[in-house]
């Protein structure tokens, strides 16, 4: 797919603009700081032996970091002179901002267990693209950007499903006795489609092993796409001169 027509490739065009935006600079580093407080406190929350985090802070905390993303969201529409292709390049931002296990227990909604474990994994899901779009920031190159952010996109991904896992699989796993001898090694394995010889018995684990396998295969067209795309770029610099 061409990256002009990337989902990505219009997100970065729409933030052209935000250097003019002092409030939008201001969420910007907001979301980023958000972002990592979210991976930060999933890392405790799921590496500790013993609960360190009480549900109320939880539930509070994650409600923050949403309502900071909603409102990120929201000025940046206000501020955009196409707003219907805004809000169509960033639906996936603002799905991912909603609280979803604030509404749930507020509300006291009824779900499966399934659609229970796999709300609880939105935070997860909002800290990585949260950092993803921010990085998306940092550089000026459109290309750049996209092979950054789909890298470190893959970094955090695999480092939270090993944990994940980690958590899933342990005690009723005999494969997985520690993190970084069973954990890392599966993800890390399965994200480069070697395969591991470490298997989840848990039905989330296995679906975990199917979508760091997935990931990696995607990320084999960006880093040709990007080689590919600098070598034309360096080419056509030399044939200038």
């Amino acid at each position: 797919m061409s990256v002009e027509w990337h989902p990505l490739y219009f997100k970065l065009k729409d933030m052209e603009q935000l250097h003019t935006k002092p409030l939008e600079k201001i969420l910007n580093i907001l979301v980023l700081l958000g972002s990592l407080a979210i991976l930060t406190v999933l890392s405790i929350q799921m590496l500790s032996e013993h609960t360190v985090i009480n549900e109320n802070f939880l539930s509070n905390f994650h409600l923050s970091v949403c309502l900071l993303f909603l409102s990120d969201f929201f000025v940046r529409l206000y501020n955009r002179p196409n707003r219907l292709r805004f809000f169509m390049h960033n639906v996936l931002f603002l799905v991912v901002s909603i609280p979803y296990m604030n509404i749930i227990d507020r509300f006291h909604v009824e779900v499966l267990p399934l659609t229970y474990t796999i709300v609880r994994m939105v935070p997860l899901v909002r800290g990585i693209y949260g950092i993803a779009i921010v990085i998306s920031w940092i550089t000026r190159s459109r290309i750049t950007n996209l092979f950054i952010s789909y890298t470190a996109t893959i970094f955090v991904t695999t480092y939270f499903a090993s944990i994940v896992f980690y958590s899933l699989e342990k005690g009723v796993n005999p494969m997985v006795k520690t993190y970084w001898d069973a954990a890392i090694t599966w993800a890390c394995m399965n994200v480069t489609t070697v395969g591991s010889d470490i298997f989840a018995v848990t039905k989330t684990g296995q679906l975990l092993s199917v979508f760091l396998a997935a990931s990696g295969m995607l990320m084999f067209p960006i880093f040709t796409a990007y080689v590919t795309t600098k070598f034309q770029n360096k080419r056509k610099e030399i044939n200038k001169s």
